[in-house]
């Protein structure tokens, strides 16, 4: 059994119904909720690389196509969330997938209405980065279609006073 940490809630109704969690190696999984018992939550997980799990948010990605193909071998799972824990608990093979565990073809995810009932729709945030890495950084920008109101190279260190 794996311990997971919940990352993100990506689709809420009544109870998470698709989630992000990460182990305590960093692996990514992408669950989606598919059965619900008395004691629990039942999610079907699939181990996700950052890439794959951005193209997914993006809308780029088939939520059912995620957990038919996954990008390596032994990388789907049963998740169940008991009590506020959430555990990878069992390692399922695709032949051991029913069509109930899976989601529908054609869920592509849209992010486009996430802001909350009075909520401007705009975050505002203040990152470093590190300068290796701003192109990769301004191409995230650009993919997500966000905005940035500057990059900067910031010289030296700032004073404690």
């Amino acid at each position: 059994m794996r311990q997971l940490t919940l990352t993100n809630t990506l689709e809420f109704y009544d109870v998470p119904q698709i989630l992000t969690a990460t182990d305590a190696t960093g692996t990514r999984y992408l669950c989606t909720l598919y059965e619900q018992t008395a004691d629990g939550y039942h999610y079907l997980g699939v181990q996700i690389s950052e890439p794959r799990l951005m193209a997914f948010i993006g809308g780029q990605l088939d939520l059912r196509d995620a957990y038919l193909h996954p990008e390596v071998d032994n990388a789907l799972y049963l998740v169940e969330s008991h009590d506020g824990t959430l555990t990878a608990t069992t390692l399922l093979q695709s032949t051991d997938l029913s069509e109930t565990m899976l989601p529908e073809t054609g869920y592509y995810y849209d992010a486009t209405n996430l802001n909350e009932e009075g909520d401007n729709g705009v975050d505002t945030y203040q990152l470093e980065v590190p300068a290796h890495d701003r192109i990769t950084f301004s191409t995230l920008i650009t993919r997500m279609g966000w905005t940035a109101s500057s990059l900067r190279k910031t010289f030296g260190k700032v004073a404690a006073l």
